[in-house]
Order: structure tokens, then C-alpha cells, then sequence
């Protein structure tokens, strides 16, 4: 898939670290959204003791809250993982800290993780979980599933990263994606200071058609399931980003609102997709 990213979308800031400005321009063919400039040192980005995915030893309310939602969302992945996979190998692409891994381990699957940042593999390792830090250390159709949670738009080429998907995965085998959705109420709502955005660490934004447009070829999308509590989440982050008055409460409040009319849109804030391999 060759994208044309021709159409400016949405001027914004890095509001959650460096304040530097970004551009987002779309594709009008696929509906995927590129962050320009793409900065070459991402690990800039990310170095900060509030980034909770790579780091969960914070003892704000935030970050509990954060964890009390991932402990909820960790039992929902292993039930979806588990659905569409009895036995065989599981890979979690941007494991964090391993806690996906070490659930599904709990839970007598087999998995193994593959995480970039040093950081979180130390914090994972000291839970007992060793995380690999690069995809070439892994065998050609070795596994039956391949999950990335709210990774492929971190991510710098992603028809680069579909082909190693494609490489890595048996024939007819599983890949679950969760992404922010920028169709969705909260995103429209918050405009240029949703966190989902959260430029320059998300190169790529998602919407349906974008995942329908760039899978569509090799997978075929067997289901889309909402994850409730990102909502939430995204919505706190973006109500301290908007400066708006009690962002916590603010952020429920919205939060509830894009959930309900997820209902009916079918929208939600993020979604994850289960695609199958056509081959």
C-alpha cells in the first residue's frame, strides 16, 4: 500500500513532554494520518517518569488509576488471546514491562515478547519476564498469534512492520491489533489536544478504513471489539492538555459520553482488531 499523505489535517503540540509543534496530514484514499516531522531520536520522546507503559512503579492517583484499568484490560486480552488460540506460540510486539507475557504465561500459554525500550525490559526482567529486543532473534512462521496493544502507531514504516507480521506468523495465523481510533467522540471533542494523538511518539493515526486499507490484502478483520477504559484515560490526559478545569472529573465525564455514543456510532475511543491471516 502506497500512501499519499496530501492533506493537511490538524496543526498540534507534543503537550505531554517537549511542547514542539507537529503537523498531521491524511490520506484521502486509505484515511491513514502521518505526524510530520518525524523526529530521528524517538527516545527523546519518550524519557519521561510519566510515560506509565514503560514504567509502572509511579504512585500518583493517576497512575493508579492507569493500573487499576490495565489490570482490568490484562484479563480481557488473555480472554481474547485465549479464544483464538488453544495451544501454539504468542508474541507480544511492544511488550512494555511484560505484564501481557506474564499473564498469558500465568494462564499456561505460551509467550514471548519483543520490547525496544531497555528501560521497560529491566522493569519486566525483574518481574521474571525476558523480553527480546529485536525481531530478528525470532524464526520465520513461528507463531500462531502476534498481538501489538497500542503499537503500530509508534511505529516509523509500517509496511515495513506488516511485512515482518506476515514473516513471523504461520499460515492462517492471528494478529490482534488495538489502536486509538480518531473517529471517535473523545477525538473530535478534544480536537488538537487529544492525547491520542500524543505526536511525535504516535507516527501513524488509525481509523477503520485506515486498518481495513493497509490489512485488507493479507488479512481478512474476523472482529472489532472497543476498549471501554481507554476512553477514560485519553480523556483525563486530554481535559490537563486543554487546561481544563478538574480534568479528572472532566475526563470521566467524557469518557462515559464517547463510551455511550460508541454505542451506537460504533466509534469508540480505541478498538481492537482480530485479523487472520489469508494465507
Amino acid at each position: 500500500m502506497k500512501s499519499k499523505f496530501s492533506k493537511p489535517f490538524l496543526k498540534l503540540k507534543d503537550y505531554f513532554l517537549t511542547q514542539e509543534k507537529f503537523e498531521l496530514y491524511l490520506d484521502p484514499d486509505t484515511g491513514l494520518i502521518k505526524t510530520i516531522p518525524q523526529p530521528e531520536d524517538l527516545d527523546l520522546y519518550y524519557e519521561s517518569e510519566d510515560y506509565l507503559s514503560h514504567d509502572d512503579t509511579q504512585k500518583s492517583l493517576f497512575a493508579f488509576c492507569y493500573n487499576f484499568a490495565k489490570s482490568f484490560n490484562l484479563k480481557s486480552k488473555t480472554s481474547l488471546i485465549a479464544r483464538f488460540i488453544n495451544k501454539g506460540n504468542v508474541l507480544d510486539i511492544g511488550a512494555g514491562v511484560g505484564d501481557l507475557v506474564n499473564e498469558l504465561q500465568k494462564n499456561g500459554i505460551t509467550a514471548t515478547g519483543f520490547e525496544p525500550s531497555a528501560k521497560a525490559r529491566k522493569i519486566a526482567k525483574e518481574k521474571g519476564v525476558v523480553l527480546k529486543p529485536n525481531l530478528e532473534s525470532f524464526a520465520e512462521n513461528s507463531f500462531d498469534l502476534i498481538s501489538m496493544y497500542h503499537v503500530l502507531e509508534h511505529v516509523t514504516d509500517v509496511e515495513k512492520q506488516k511485512q515482518e507480521i506476515l514473516g513471523l506468523l504461520k499460515p492462517h495465523g492471528i494478529l490482534i491489533l488495538a489502536l486509538p481510533n480518531y473517529k471517535s467522540y473523545d477525538a473530535r471533542f478534544y480536537g488538537k489536544y487529544w492525547a491520542g494523538y500524543d505526536v511525535p511518539r504516535h507516527l501513524f493515526h488509525f481509523n477503520k478504513k485506515a486498518v481495513k486499507s493497509l490489512f485488507d490484502k493479507e488479512f481478512e478483520i474476523v472482529k472489532m471489539k472497543p476498549m471501554w477504559f481507554d476512553s477514560f484515560y485519553v480523556s483525563i490526559l486530554s481535559s490537563r492538555y486543554k487546561k481544563i478545569f478538574a480534568p479528572f472529573i472532566n475526563g470521566i465525564l467524557i469518557g462515559f459520553l464517547s463510551n455511550g455514543i460508541a454505542l451506537f456510532n460504533k466509534e469508540p475511543s480505541s478498538i481492537t482488531f482480530v485479523l487472520k491471516k489469508r494465507f
